[in-house]
């Protein structure tokens, strides 16, 4: 494998440091072997690539991805079909916008484990999948998906405890519990998983050395799932201001919250979403097909109402101060935009949520240790998420400064994944042929 030489550049290594001013990175072997501000030798046949403007940031992680394309174009009656073809497509989408590593919560569990094979065999471009299977909830609740072999329902304890214990020993690594009405977004409330189960999976989950994440909106059943020790927060707090206990048991759970403000920005605004819509970094890098089906007299209309816009309206401006108090008292955050629902287009989405999340009060440097180290920590992988020797060379790099506008993120000039420069040229063109 060739080296590669990145020199004179800005350097925002993930680990919180300062960034690193004329700084070089060399690569060899698929590793970050050296991080300097000094002169390095350059080594036979290596690329070298002239940095003086740009910023280098470690590959970005979403930690809450649905294989989706973020229009109606790939939605069923059963929500998810799991199409191969959309699910490679939406892979071949995020890494073009420098998306290296990804978590996507729900998927049956042959289908995902092959996925999961197929995409760390490099039989097609794609960032580095973290699967969960099925998602667990009550029988007839939201699980983002209504087919069978996507869902989990136990009935008992016992019924919960094996079906944690099939997932372990299929070696998926993170479980999703589903436990809410959905009252705050749908306009029919759903059943909700009871208590005693849901305790039940987090603890045989742990006792299995395998972490949780938690999809619910409610306060109330955030702080339940907080006493049973959940990992992962998939959504923000979002019928209320968070209160002290709420920061406690956040605090002693050490949990990671995501706040998906994509979603409560864009997905439940249709004049907010369609004003996003509309910028050409859109237009010019997400397939028309699926354009279309977000504009007006489309099946975005009949969504917004069946769902209870005008609340979640409301209550944006509580969402934006809850994740700035959870980032204030120290408890950790991540980026997990809810990839694929309408708006929250595979890749671009990473870059939008880490823009709101600015918006919502957080310094862009934390921001960026979110969607980089922080993250790779919650996947308890070691070997990437940061710029340093020995890691696994991730990066992409951008025009730009992104701690002085992170919109900057989306002006990218070249994505390296394990050491190899990614085409990225050729992955637009194929997510363009999606017609």
């Amino acid at each position: 494998m060739s080296a590669i030489l990145i020199r004179n550049g800005r350097i925002i290594d993930g680990t919180g440091h300062q960034p690193l001013q004329n700084g070089s990175i060399l690569i060899e072997n698929g590793r970050f072997k050296e991080i300097t501000n000094r002169d390095i030798k350059v080594p036979p046949q290596a690329d070298v690539i002239e940095a003086a403007g740009k910023t280098a940031l470690p590959g970005l992680i979403d930690m809450h991805a649905h294989l989706l394309s973020g229009g109606f174009d790939t939605i069923t009656e059963v929500i998810d079909s799991f199409d191969v073809q959309t699910q490679k497509r939406a892979l071949k989408q995020m890494l073009y916008w420098g998306v290296t590593t990804v978590y996507n919560p729900v998927q049956p569990l042959d289908g995902g484990l092959q996925l999961r094979e197929d995409a760390a065999a490099g039989w097609f471009p794609s960032p580095r999948l973290f699967i969960s299977g099925p998602g667990f909830t009550a029988p007839g609740g939201w699980a983002g998906s209504l087919l069978p072999i996507a869902r989990m329902e136990p009935h008992d304890l016992k019924e919960a405890e094996q079906q944690v214990q099939q997932l372990a020993e299929a070696k998926v690594d993170i479980l999703k519990i589903y436990y809410d009405t959905q009252c705050c977004a749908f306009l029919s409330p759903l059943p909700k998983l009871e208590k005693s189960i849901m305790e039940a999976i987090i603890r045989q989950a742990h006792a299995m050395k395998l972490r949780v994440m938690l999809h619910a909106y409610d306060n109330e059943y955030h702080k339940d799932a907080l006493r049973a020790g959940i990992d992962i927060l998939a959504h923000s707090a979002v019928t209320a201001p968070i209160d002290e206990e709420y920061i406690e048991l956040a605090k002693d759970s050490k949990v990671l919250y995501l706040s998906t403000l994509s979603i409560y920005h864009d997905a439940f605004n249709e004049k907010s979403l369609r004003n996003y819509v509309a910028q050409d970094f859109v237009q010019n890098t997400i397939s028309k097909k699926t354009l279309e089906t977000l504009a007006a007299g489309g099946p975005l209309d009949g969504f917004e109402k069946s769902i209870k816009q005008s609340y979640l309206m409301e209550q944006l401006p509580t969402i934006q101060a809850n994740l700035k108090k959870i980032f204030q008292n120290g408890v950790a955050i991540g980026v997990g935009p809810d990839t694929g629902v309408m708006g929250a287009f595979p890749g671009l989405s990473v870059h939008r949520e880490m823009e709101l999340m600015v918006q919502a009060g957080v310094p862009p440097a934390s921001v960026l240790m979110a969607a980089t180290k922080t993250a790779a920590q919650y996947l308890e992988a070691s070997e990437f998420g940061t710029i340093e020797p020995g890691k696994v060379a991730d990066l992409i790099l951008i025009n730009g400064e992104p701690l002085k506008d992170i919109r900057d993120t989306r002006n990218i000039d070249m994505v390296i994944q394990n050491g190899v420069i990614i085409d990225r040229e050729k992955l637009l063109q194929e997510i363009q042929e999606y017609q």
